[in-house]
């Protein structure tokens, strides 16, 4: 099969390595602000400038997208054309860009939300929390650039010495902010499916527990995620819940491909959603490709089509990402992060997930010399993630930090404790009916 990777998060290399290795031609756009050289040296994948001239190419066979923004409404008109293209439409990526859109959306179909104000800068925002006696989220309501702007505040101070910090600092955000009630939760669960043309793909929605702080315990700045517990369950209670419900307006946005939601567990075992996440979400896509034992891209062709021939597995499955500084940033040289050699990646290749890597010579020891020859190097901050799969979450956190101990590059960053905290959340969110698959 003809493949064309439109990548406007430049996080695809771990899927085009697959679908060469299953035999399909590969074609990849790696959209980035400045030089890249992801995928540098790798065979099989034939890197493009431009994904336009490619599209008639890979018409009869597959067109996937990493992001939700860039390129979609001219992707729009290709698919109204014919062309087939696993990923969201303006419409419904909407859902997760503009939070009001999403929130709207909820709420038409019956979803609680929790309470939130709406304003038009951060001053009105700051002058709000100085009234009030409760904490309150802050998030911004437009770009999804600015949602890594969120702040969860532990009291009125606290969130308006934030709120004068970002002014004093300058920022700016596009469109209007938000201040949410804070929720006292005892977790925080997310939930999704896969989504075509007749609605979720039945019995094959994914439970994922997100850490999204960079250092252990919780603590450092937001990464995105640093490391996620997930597993495939053929009946889930926040799906019913959560996701059922938005099948109707989903298919009315003619979405195709993942579709998740973020909640928050109270402690009396309410689940109130914060946020959709319309595309495919990293490192999310890394955990859920190592869970499917099947042709990563002839099940998204047959999605699209109406079928199902995905094959998952049911176990835990867990992702951590390895890093070099500046992550989280992103602000580093490309002196700074090219060309760092990495050790035990290729022993250990079937639970590796590369993303900013590439094959240069470089020193390698062999018959206990040190020679010149290809071998793994990083070409950015977010170098891999790592998985593994077991029974339990346990035995999941075994496996990926069995092999995470063998990888070796200068300056790693990695969180060794993903997995701790959802084992002690367990037993409380079962009682709730929550994760009932899921054992620690």
């Amino acid at each position: 099969m003809k493949v064309l990777l439109i990548d406007a998060d430049n996080i695809g290399l771990d899927f085009a390595v697959r679908c060469e290795a299953y035999g399909h031609e590969v074609r990849w756009y790696r959209y980035s602000k400045k030089p890249t050289r992801n995928g540098e040296g790798f065979p099989g994948i034939t890197i493009v400038d431009d994904w336009k001239p490619s599209m008639s190419w890979a018409k009869n066979g597959l067109i996937v997208t990493t992001a939700n923004a860039k390129f979609m409404p001219e992707l729009d008109r290709y698919r109204d054309m014919g062309f087939t293209i696993f990923s969201p439409t303006v419409r419904s990526s909407k859902l997760e860009i503009d939070r009001k859109a999403g929130l709207d959306a909820m709420k038409r179909v019956g979803i609680d939300v929790p309470d939130y104000q709406v304003f038009n800068n951060l001053k009105e925002a700051e002058t709000f929390a100085r009234k009030s006696d409760k904490s309150y989220v802050f998030k911004t309501m437009g770009d999804n650039e600015d949602k890594s702007l969120s702040y969860v505040s532990t009291d009125p101070a606290d969130l308006v010495g934030w709120l004068q910090r970002k002014q004093a600092q300058g920022l700016n955000p596009k469109g209007q902010v938000m201040l949410q009630e804070k929720i006292d939760m005892i977790a925080e669960v997310g939930v999704s499916g896969w989504f075509g043309p007749e609605g979720f793909l039945p019995n094959k929605w994914q439970i994922c527990f997100e850490h999204k702080k960079l250092m252990p315990g919780n603590f450092g700045p937001n990464t995105g995620e640093q490391g996620t517990v997930c597993q495939y369950v053929e009946q889930d209670k926040m799906a019913d819940e959560m996701l059922m419900p938005m099948e109707a307006e989903l298919l009315k946005a003619g979405h195709r491909g993942d579709f998740a939601i973020g909640c928050g567990i109270d402690s009396k075992g309410k689940a109130w959603p914060f946020e959709f996440t319309c595309r495919l979400g990293w490192p999310a896509f890394f955990i859920q490709c190592a869970s499917h034992p099947c042709d990563p891209a002839q099940w998204m062709f047959d999605l699209l089509r109406g079928e199902d021939s995905l094959k998952v597995s049911r176990d835990v499955s867990m992702g951590v990402v390895l890093a070099q500084p500046r992550y989280p940033y992103g602000d580093a040289e490309p002196k700074e992060v090219e060309g760092n050699p990495i050790a035990g990646a290729d022993e250990m290749w079937d639970q590796v997930h590369p993303v900013d890597m590439m094959i240069g010579k470089g020193p390698a020891m062999q018959d206990g010399k040190v020679v010149d020859k290809p071998i793994y190097q990083t070409s950015g901050e977010y170098v891999m993630v790592v998985t593994g799969l077991g029974k339990t979450v346990s035995k999941a956190k075994d496996k990926v930090y069995g092999a995470v101990d063998k990888i070796k590059f200068s300056n790693m960053i990695v969180r060794n404790d993903v997995g701790d905290g959802v084992i002690k959340k367990l037993p409380e969110l079962h009682k709730f009916g929550y994760a009932m698959d899921m054992q620690p």
